[in-house]
């Protein structure tokens, strides 16, 4: 059986350079490629749960793709997904299974340690569908290794790996998307022109809903009794690489209402709470409108919350309520008492998105992006051809061009959610930020800058 040793993973070396695509030197000396239109990309999905599945199998849809390995230290586990009754089957063995009937052969890798991923000189991309906490670590490592790199959300478990993932991908120049899919989704793509340019006169203010609860989620059940690591850990050492950077409970414990599947992001060691989980989602939206997504707020005020820490085993706040204060003024409302989604209010009138709908003032009711967004103003970006958040990362890889969620755009929309929990976690209600910085200023800086490092355990380091 396989034995994982904790190791420094993120090497300088080279890579071989595989078939006749463009090709170039990164940073640290790994080869990008970029196929030519008439070779397929060859893509390893890391993390084989609910999100792996649904972005693996639109990957599959994609003729240009071919998923050639999967990742995870679990072997094979039903009900792996939102809802523990009829989401069908996770982990590597699963999802080998499903690759190589959709290809109709033996053709899909299962993988245990996604350091024999970014080591395939093969393998062109990855998606990465873990949980947050290895978000960073796993992409770092393959885009240090030349692969481009598709990142579910949260990009990030805090501040310090989002800028050392957006240095990365500018360093080695690769394409690389966050899965903030309501970008490419016209309700919001429309919203947010509307407020780009002005539609709704002055405009000051908005409302961010976002779930609320403790969590656990989907219907799983709070069993907080601590056990022994499940049996589909294996083989030997995989319930340590699951836990990875995270800090060990007592006795290294497995506890199932925060390590069991979808249960992970209520626990601050491996995630962060809806603010984070459902923030990258609607503040990406917010900030794409008020055209600061390279940017963020200045401020957190207005803080409030049941209490970080209240429940020792998801210890993120489940109601709570606070602003982001942007540089002209503009004031994000963000709680979970308000509908999911986001809410702008104008003096001409409020429009209200969420997936699947847009509510807007009589006058914008028969309005039409084709027609009447004039050439002079603010055109949003619209993936090429109709195509899906997945296809649109396959085009950017294969033109070399931008996309719709790059690492930068995706740092930033989760920093707002971020600086959002440093004041939970400090029992704050006000801290002021500088983004051009990306540090705290005024009081209680020195407290609140010192939780913008994201601290990584047993033996694991960026």
């Amino acid at each position: 059986m396989q034995k994982v040793t904790r190791r420094f993973f993120i090497g300088t070396g080279a890579t071989a350079l595989l078939g006749s695509g463009c090709c170039h030197f990164g940073a640290c000396g790994a080869t990008v490629r970029r196929p030519k239109p008439s070779e397929r990309i060859n893509l390893a999905v890391i993390g084989c749960g609910t999100m792996g599945r649904g972005n693996m199998e639109a990957f599959m849809q994609d003729p240009r793709v071919q998923v050639v390995a999967v990742c995870d230290p679990v072997t094979e586990l039903h009900d792996y997904g939102y809802s523990p009754k009829g989401r069908g089957w996770g982990g590597r063995i699963a999802f080998k299974r499903m690759v190589d009937e959709h290809y109709k052969g033996n053709v899909c890798r299962a993988v245990v340690d996604f350091r024999e991923i970014a080591d395939d000189p093969g393998i062109d991309a990855v998606c990465v569908t873990t949980p947050d906490h290895w978000h960073a670590l796993t992409a770092i490592a393959c885009m240090k290794k030349g692969k481009h790199v598709y990142c579910q959300k949260p990009m990030s478990l805090g501040i310090s790996e989002g800028i050392a993932m957006t240095r990365t991908a500018k360093e080695m120049g690769v394409t690389f998307q966050v899965g903030s899919q309501q970008r490419n989704a016209s309700e919001f793509r429309v919203a947010a022109e509307w407020i780009r340019n002005g539609y709704l006169g002055k405009c000051v203010e908005c409302e961010v809903g976002l779930p609320g609860g403790r969590g656990p989620y989907w219907g799983y059940p709070a069993d907080r009794t601590p056990r022994k690591a499940p049996a589909y850990f294996a083989p030997d050492g995989m319930w340590d690489l699951w836990q990875g950077p995270a800090a060990h409970h007592k006795d290294n414990v497995f506890i199932p209402a925060i390590h069991g599947p979808m249960c992970w992001r209520s626990n601050s060691r491996t995630g962060g709470g809806m603010i984070t989980d459902w923030g990258a989602h609607h503040i990406d939206i917010l900030q794409w409108a008020l055209g600061v997504e390279r940017s963020g707020p200045v401020a957190v005020e207005n803080f409030k919350s049941d209490g970080f820490g209240a429940d020792p085993i998801l210890d993120w706040a489940g109601d709570y309520s606070f602003d982001l204060v942007y540089a002209n003024g503009f004031r994000a409302h963000v709680s979970n008492r308000y509908a999911n989604g986001v809410k702008f209010k104008g003096e001409k009138g409020d429009v209200f998105v969420t997936r699947g709908r847009l509510d807007r003032p009589e006058f914008l009711r028969k309005w039409n992006e084709k027609r009447d967004l004039g050439a002079n103003e603010v055109h949003l970006y619209k993936a090429a051809g109709g195509h899906n958040h997945e296809s649109d990362f396959i085009d950017g890889i294969y033109e070399n061009r931008p996309i719709a969620t790059d690492c930068e755009i995706g740092h930033r929309s989760i920093s707002a959610c971020h600086i959002a929990n440093i004041c939970e976690r400090l029992g704050l209600s006000t801290l002021k930020w500088d983004p051009a910085a990306e540090r705290f200023t005024g009081a209680n800086a020195e407290s609140a800058n010192a939780l913008l490092e994201v601290k990584h355990h047993n033996g694991w380091t960026l």
